[in-house]
């Protein structure tokens, strides 16, 4: 196997034996001079295929230990799905796991209006999704609440869903870069639609039309949370609210301050990467 990009000190893309490139994980497999041979393939701990480069800044920006969980409950997953998986589902999820600990840190509860759903009706995924809870308890040393299980669920059942209605992608992509564009002119920044950092604000997006449009927008008694993340993050506020109309405007969608608390966070993260304090505004032309 031959190293051929550093990603990181563990982490680097190779080529096997066969002409095809991977992501290799390993204690510093990425730290020597590249491009080498590595001649003792015991020192490569996992190997991932057909990774879009789009998750290489997640390798960086995820603590390896959340990495390393993760990749053990994909596996469990795999085991007992008879569905295909993709690298991919690595990051993202390791990505939203991350962003939960974070939360709950915080003390940060956001519902989840289709627990019960997901429960009922995706057994598998669902159970997982409790076993799941059980390992970040144990190798992470975080409680995460029983709703996350639903949510983690949620990640195996997108992951194998792809929608052929292409109007429908259409609508939701124009829509998404309305908001992009928004959200650019507010902070005056330049908003890289190629990052993992812009992706997984994208899903988010993805997730709040699916609920306006089934009517199941989350909906709790979490006012004095709502009230503490605006004053705290007040410039984020002014920008979501700008959003908010939007979607009233243009597509008759009402945010209410749950929906609007997680977007504030969600926002936030974005433009905490994308660097608010430079003055530059998002190109109109595509990416």
């Amino acid at each position: 196997m031959r190293v051929i990009k550093h990603i990181n000190n563990n982490a680097a893309v190779c080529i096997d034996d066969n002409g095809c490139e991977l992501i290799a994980f390993g204690k510093g497999i990425g730290f020597p001079k590249i491009p080498y041979e590595i001649s003792d393939l015991d020192i490569v701990d996992r190997t991932y295929y057909n990774v879009d480069p789009m998750y290489y800044e997640a390798m960086n920006t995820i603590p390896e230990k959340i990495l390393d969980v993760t990749a053990d409950i994909v596996e469990i997953y795999k085991t007992h799905s008879a569905e295909p998986v993709s690298s991919n589902l690595v990051f993202t999820l390791a990505d939203h796991i991350n962003f939960a600990i974070d939360r709950c840190k915080k003390n940060i509860t956001v519902p989840t209006p289709l627990q019960y759903d997901v429960q009922y009706l995706y057994e598998l995924e669902y159970n997982v999704g409790i076993e799941a809870l059980k390992i970040i308890q144990k190798e992470l040393d975080v409680h995460l609440p029983k709703s996350e299980a639903s949510n983690i669920a949620l990640h195996f059942i997108n992951a194998g869903t792809v929608s052929s209605n292409l109007n429908q992608h259409t609508y939701i992509d124009r829509v998404i870069d309305d908001i992009t564009d928004i959200i650019a002119q507010y902070f005056r920044i330049y908003i890289d639609k190629s990052t993992f950092n812009y992706s997984r604000f994208v899903s988010h997006l993805h997730y709040l039309l699916k609920r306006s449009e089934k009517g199941t927008l989350i909906a709790t008694d979490n006012k004095k949370m709502f009230e503490s993340i605006s004053n705290e993050y007040h410039d984020t506020y002014e920008a979501v609210l700008k959003i908010k109309n939007y979607l009233y405007e243009e597509l008759g969608i009402e945010l209410n301050q749950e929906e609007m608390l997680y977007l504030i966070l969600h926002v936030n993260r974005l433009c905490v990467r994308e660097d608010c304090n430079r003055k530059s505004v998002t190109p109109t032309q595509d990416e």
